[in-house]
This record gives C-alpha cells, sequence and structure tokens, in this order.
C-alpha cells in the first residue's frame, strides 16, 4: 500500500486525488485558483496609471518652460523628487488597487531597495569604472547601439532579475503569475530611481523639461521590461517549461531594454534639434505595448492551464 503523502507547495496542507497539479507541483484548490486568477481590474488600473503618468510628466514639462535651468539646492530637491516620483505613484497606484484585488505586500520595499542598491554598487561601477562607456561608447552610433544592446540592457536586466530571484521568488509570498510581474515591475523602477537620481545630481544644470521627460521615459521603460521579465520568471515556475526558456526570455528582454533605450536617446535629438517630447510618446507607447502583451500572454497561460486542469 503507497502512505505517500502530497502537499499543496504553497500552503503545505495535505491534498487527495485529482491532485491539481502545475509545472510538476501540487497545489490546493484555493491557491489553484490564486494562480490563475484573471486581474481583469488590475490592467485596467495599470494601463491608466501610465496615460495618468504621461499627463503629469507633460504638466510638469510644461511647468519646467517657465522655471527655466536648475542649478543648487533647487537642483538637488527636484532630483530628488523627480527621480522618487515614478516609483511613487506606482506604489501608490498599487496600494489603491488592493482595495480591489488583494495582492501580497510584503517584499515591495525590500525588491525596490535591493534593485536601487544592486545599480549603484554594481551597474554604476560596471558603466563608469570597468567598461568606460563614456570613452568609446558615444563615439558613432554603431557604437552607442552596441553599448546599449550588449551591455545597458543586459546589465540593467541582470539587476531586476537578482533583486526578484534573491528576494521573492523562493518564497510563499510568490504564488500566482501575477507576482511576478509586480515584483519584476518594482525591481524596474528600483533600477529607474537610481538611474533618474544620478542622471538629475550628475547635470551642473537641467532645463525641467528634459528632466522630468527624461525621468518619465526610464521609469516607463525600465518598469515595462521588468514586468515582462517577471512573467518569464513565473510561468517557468508555475508551468512546465523547457530549460531554454528562461535564458531565451531574459536576452529577448534584455535586447529590447537596450534597444528601446538608445532608440529613445535618439528619437530625442535628431540631427541638431532636440526635442523630449518624442521621447515621452515613445516611452509611453513601449509602455502600452508591454501591457497589452502581458495581458494577452496571461490570459493564454491561463486559457491553457485551465484546458489542462484535472
Amino acid at each position: 500500500m503507497n502512505d505517500e503523502r502530497f502537499e499543496c507547495c504553497i500552503c503545505h496542507q495535505p491534498q487527495s486525488p485529482p491532485y491539481h497539479i502545475l509545472g510538476g507541483r501540487i497545489y490546493c484548490a484555493r491557491h489553484y485558483a490564486i494562480v490563475n486568477k484573471p486581474h481583469r481590474g488590475f490592467w485596467q488600473a495599470g494601463l491608466i496609471q501610465i496615460i495618468g503618468m504621461a499627463a503629469l510628466s507633460a504638466a510638469l514639462a510644461g511647468l519646467g518652460n517657465v522655471i527655466g535651468p536648475l542649478s543648487g539646492l533647487p537642483l538637488f530637491l527636484a532630483g530628488i523628487v523627480l527621480s522618487v516620483l515614478p516609483a511613487a505613484l506606482w506604489l501608490i497606484f498599487f496600494y489603491q488597487q488592493d482595495r480591489l484585488e488583494p495582492e501580497p505586500k510584503r517584499g515591495i520595499i525590500a525588491v525596490l531597495l535591493t534593485a536601487l542598491f544592486l545599480t549603484d554598487v554594481i551597474g554604476r561601477r560596471a558603466v563608469e569604472e570597468w567598461w568606460r562607456l563614456s570613452a568609446w561608447s558615444t563615439f558613432d552610433t554603431t557604437t552607442s547601439l552596441l553599448a546599449a544592446l550588449c551591455i545597458l540592457g543586459p546589465l540593467r536586466q541582470v539587476i531586476a532579475y537578482v533583486a526578484v530571484r534573491a528576494i521573492v521568488y523562493a518564497t510563499p509570498e510568490f504564488d500566482e503569475r501575477m507576482d511576478g510581474i509586480v515584483y519584476g515591475t518594482v525591481a524596474g523602477l528600483g533600477v529607474a530611481t537610481l538611474l533618474n537620481l544620478r542622471y538629475i545630481l550628475a547635470s551642473e544644470g537641467i532645463v525641467l523639461t528634459a528632466g522630468v521627460i527624461a525621468t518619465a521615459t526610464t521609469a516607463l521603460a525600465q518598469a515595462s521590461f521588468g514586468g515582462l521579465m517577471g512573467y518569464v520568471m513565473a510561468e517557468a515556475k508555475f508551468s512546465h517549461r523547457p530549460l531554454w526558456f528562461v535564458p531565451l526570455g531574459f536576452a529577448i528582454i534584455a535586447a529590447l531594454n537596450g534597444l528601446v533605450s538608445w532608440f529613445i536617446a535618439e528619437v530625442s535629438a535628431v540631427g541638431l534639434t532636440v526635442d523630449p517630447w518624442r521621447s515621452l510618446w515613445l516611452g509611453v507607447a513601449v509602455a502600452v505595448l508591454a501591457y497589452l502583451t502581458l495581458i494577452g500572454l496571461i490570459r493564454r497561460s491561463i486559457s491553457v492551464t485551465l484546458q489542462r486542469s484535472p
């Protein structure tokens, strides 16, 4: 007689046949339903958040045309506000949305701070000291593109991946597909916060319009690619995927990260004119496209999973 007992991989409660199996793991009925929850309200609010951030950035940028360049203490204060604002707005949206569809809260700040810390300690040193990108990456269009594709994009995605993997991936908080997208987005915002802070504070004086739009597009792009990366990590955890799934997904997202970051910079400076507004619209377009892609991927995954369920 076989006395082997099977437990839910999340709550560890004993289970009896027929088992809810997903990705080789056994779930109780409650957690199996959570893993495959559609989250329609989350997606709708997420798209509204992107549009709202774009509108706020446009309003602040318009105000910048009146204020003009900043320096000294006003520059420092503006840098802090503009660097933290995108992440703060996203977190406010997230906790408001939690009233409708509860999501795990513990670990959000830890992932954000870990990504921010790694971007400064590893990312900044890698760019400025190890590879010295400023000495050669701006030589021409080809070198700047190669630097973005081979160094900047992969480096930022590695940092976001490590922050999620080290802090929450193996914990009970990471118990559904949406958690991967949530934590991946937060990790991307952590990377963007440090990048934005250094961008503004490294300038002796900035035009507020360009500063607002640059921080907004950086946050939108990094949050979007962080969410895509989180989806890949969640699929690997909750679905049966081949060994190449995560490396291939990571490589594609890292390349897109570098390409979009390079393209946004190129779009904002065409010929002898600089128009940061083009960057803002491109950043919004990238974020919306990433959200729509994630909606399609999540719906497809849920549909396939439910068709295979007992």
